[in-house]
């Protein structure tokens, strides 16, 4: 009986052990390895600290990183965290006396993007003492580097991460709206099978999702969290509009921008136009030559506007504003029907500083969104030195329903009354004019 109880104890404080080793990043200097390199500080790699890196010679191929782990471990995940210098084609292998190496990991021509990026490889458990990267082709014109080299013994995958992604933020009332679900386990591997995701959208009627499809049901803003069990997912915003976005100009020649201020006319970007061609790539500068002064608040405080004529009379049901990080502190919305009297719908005053972000415009703060024609934005002070940028300007409406066209006053003189796109259009003897008088061409 006692042979049989310390028979016990023996085989849990196995199982114990094992436990602990599961999961444990053993090339750790704290863990007991140690690391060289034929270039650069190879200890910065197994610190612990994704603030600091190593970094081989610059333009010099091949380098060679080898980690002691200090014992033989087993061990089954390699896992490296690229600075932005990466490797295109390397070798990892592994070695119980640093005579006789073993590849367990080889990589040929790959281009990485997004960094700091994590790239990890899993193989059948080995044991070894030592560990070598051999990089043979740098992906960049510097050396090999990376924050951090990580070697485990992957036991159990559990939910550890969860990412939740629209395909887009802005969003047609009735159109779907695809949410991508990206889950990783303790180790940074992406995991397949994990449990349904649950969603909550505030407000409640702002939408429905089914199958991580998002369907918005009305105007604004939805805030939507994504979870599994008790890991949540960073929660996002959707914006929904109805109609479409009327602002859109298709080229330069035929801009739907009819007035801007003078801004320098001689710099081809501070033509409003790019504010409104639909490509965010394209930037609206309304500033001088990109810098309105040293910075100080009297050289900030300017106009810069534009006007938008959408070319018949809409009801507005969202203003979308995406910013370059050089923005506007201070900024009004207006709208009109006729391009002579105008109504501020929305202001804004806040932005300090470099600040890249979108602003949409909906609901109370649409002041007057209906019968509108013309759209004006006007900004009065920049946030920076650097004057106000603009990729994008949207503005999104439904054409105005006259249900009784015979109701709208017209001089006598003309014959027909119909509406087009939204618009009232008056025909005398064949020619369409606005309600204005103005011939259509």
């Amino acid at each position: 009986m006692k042979h049989l109880f310390i028979s016990f104890i023996l085989c849990s404080l196995t199982l114990s052990a094992f436990a602990q080793e599961t999961d444990v990043n053993f090339a750790l200097a704290s863990n007991g390895a140690t690391a060289i390199a034929t270039s650069g500080n190879p200890l910065l790699a197994i610190d612990d600290n994704t603030g600091t890196r190593w970094e081989s010679e610059h333009g010099v191929d091949p380098q060679t990183l080898t980690i002691d782990l200090g014992q033989p471990r087993t061990f089954n995940t390699i896992q490296i965290v690229w600075e932005g210098a990466y490797g295109k084609t390397f070798t990892v292998s592994v070695s119980d006396d640093k005579a006789t190496w073993k590849p367990v990991w080889t990589v040929e021509g790959q281009q990485l993007a997004g960094f700091p990026y994590t790239q990890t490889q899993t193989f059948d458990k080995t044991t070894a003492r030592y560990i070598q990267f051999h990089g043979t082709e740098r992906g960049t014109g510097w050396g090999y580097s990376f924050w951090e080299f990580r070697v485990y013994l992957t036991g159990v995958s559990r939910l550890t991460t969860l990412e939740a992604k629209p395909m887009a933020n802005l969003t047609k009332v009735g159109e779907e709206n695809t949410i991508t679900i990206i889950q990783k386990d303790q180790n940074g591997l992406l995991m397949e099978d994990a449990d349904e995701v649950t969603y909550t959208i505030l407000p409640a009627d702002a939408g429905t999702i089914t199958n991580n499809v998002y369907t918005p049901a009305k105007v604004g803003a939805a805030l939507i969290k994504a979870a599994i069990g008790e890991i949540e997912a960073t929660p996002f915003e959707v914006f929904a509009y109805d109609g479409e976005n009327v602002a859109a100009s298709t080229n330069k020649e035929n801009s739907k921008v009819i007035a801007q201020s003078d801004i320098n006319p001689e710099l081809d970007a501070n033509n409003a136009y790019y504010a409104v061609d639909g490509n965010d790539a394209t930037i609206w500068q309304g500033c001088y030559n990109g810098e309105a002064g040293a910075g100080d608040e009297a050289a900030r405080t300017y106009d810069a506007w534009f006007t938008v004529d959408l070319g018949a009379y809409y009801d507005v049901n969202m203003v979308y504003i995406l910013f370059e990080g050089a923005c506007s502190q201070i900024y009004h919305v207006d709208f009109s029907e006729d391009n002579a009297d105008w109504t501020t719908t929305y202001t804004y005053e806040g932005n300090a500083g470099i600040n890249a972000h979108t602003r949409a415009i909906y609901g109370n703060d649409l002041k007057n969104a209906s019968k509108v024609r013309y759209v004006r934005f006007w900004s009065t002070k920049a946030a920076t030195q650097w004057g106000v940028k603009m990729y994008d300007f949207k503005v999104f409406g439904l054409p105005l329903q006259v249900t009784d066209i015979s109701a709208i006053a017209t001089p006598e003189n003309y014959m027909t009354k119909v509406m087009e796109n939204g618009q009232l259009i008056i025909i005398h003897n064949g020619v369409k004019y606005d309600t204005t008088g103005k011939m259509i061409q």
